[in-house]
């Protein structure tokens, strides 16, 4: 069966078919949220990234699907893969009870029975175990298919998934989803390799282990297009350009020196020997 998806909130054309961790969240976000993508975001797991740190965001978006600054996406090294669908399995959950009765995810449900993907979710065994289904108004999670097939107009209730292998593969599968992504949150254990994937990623702003920490130290260098390198509230921040194009990259920073005041430099150990010295003159 060949698949077409179209850029909007119309139907896909098929040819030749017809087709707990973070529950904090008491209601559906207001503002007419649902009526269009705000500030959506992606995440991006690297090599050996901590998991536990990069579901948090994940879990919270899952759960409620519908609102502001919701992960969209979601991109995992192929060395991660398994380890990273063990782990969505093992805290995914149904949906916000407004989800589950709205019409955006009733779409949802009908779009992914007639694209048959790959599809992450709560599941339930039969009475001897055998077959597993799909929990009523669980979360859902599809592989290696892009937001165009879901919505691109408003929240689609899915989150997408898809593998890489380099840093080189990561860009070109995040310029597959066309949505206007507010920033990427990489997580990586190496800083090398974290900056090798986030030049390669078409956002702007770009956290490395960590995310949404405010940027004023250096939005007013990224407004002005210049080069920016500072430490601050224990972050590193940074406005870099590669190529022809600007980015702001934040990474937690650890400081491991400071320097001593005047009168705690001056140890024992000195007067003894300033002492010392007197006495033989």
């Amino acid at each position: 069966m060949k698949l077409m998806a179209d850029g909007g909130d119309e139907s896909l054309r098929f040819k030749n078919a017809s087709c707990t961790l973070y529950l904090a969240a008491a209601s559906i976000s207001p503002e007419n949220s649902d009526k269009s993508w705000i500030d959506p975001s992606i995440i991006v797991i690297c090599e050996e990234a901590n998991l536990d740190e990069a579901m948090i965001p994940l879990f919270s978006t899952l759960y409620e699907p519908l609102g502001k600054n919701l992960i969209a996406s979601v991109f995992v090294h192929e060395t991660m893969r398994e380890k990273f669908i063990e782990k969505v399995r093992a805290g995914i959950s149904t949906v916000h009870r407004q989800v589950k009765t709205h019409e955006h995810y009733a779409r949802a449900l009908r779009l992914l029975d007639c694209l048959k993907s790959e599809l992450i979710c709560l599941q339930k065994p039969d009475d001897i175990g055998f077959i597993y289904k799909m929990v009523d108004g669980s979360s859902l999670m599809s592989c290696e298919f892009n937001q165009s097939f879901f919505s691109l107009e408003h929240p689609s209730c899915v989150v997408t998934m898809h593998t890489f292998r380099n840093a080189i593969e990561l860009g070109q599968l995040a310029q597959t989803e066309r949505l206007s992504f507010v920033s990427a949150a990489l997580w990586c254990p190496k800083i090398a390799a974290a900056y090798e994937a986030a030049l390669q990623l078409p956002m702007t702003t770009v956290y490395i282990n960590c995310c949404d920490v405010p940027l004023a130290p250096i939005r007013e260098f990224y407004d002005y297009k210049q080069p920016f390198v500072v430490m601050t509230d224990h972050y590193h921040y940074e406005v870099i350009k590669s190529m022809d194009r600007y980015q702001m990259i934040v990474f937690p920073a650890q400081v491991l020196w400071s320097p001593e005041s005047l009168n705690e430099s001056i140890t024992e150990k000195d007067i003894q020997v300033r002492k010392s010295q007197k006495s033989k003159r």
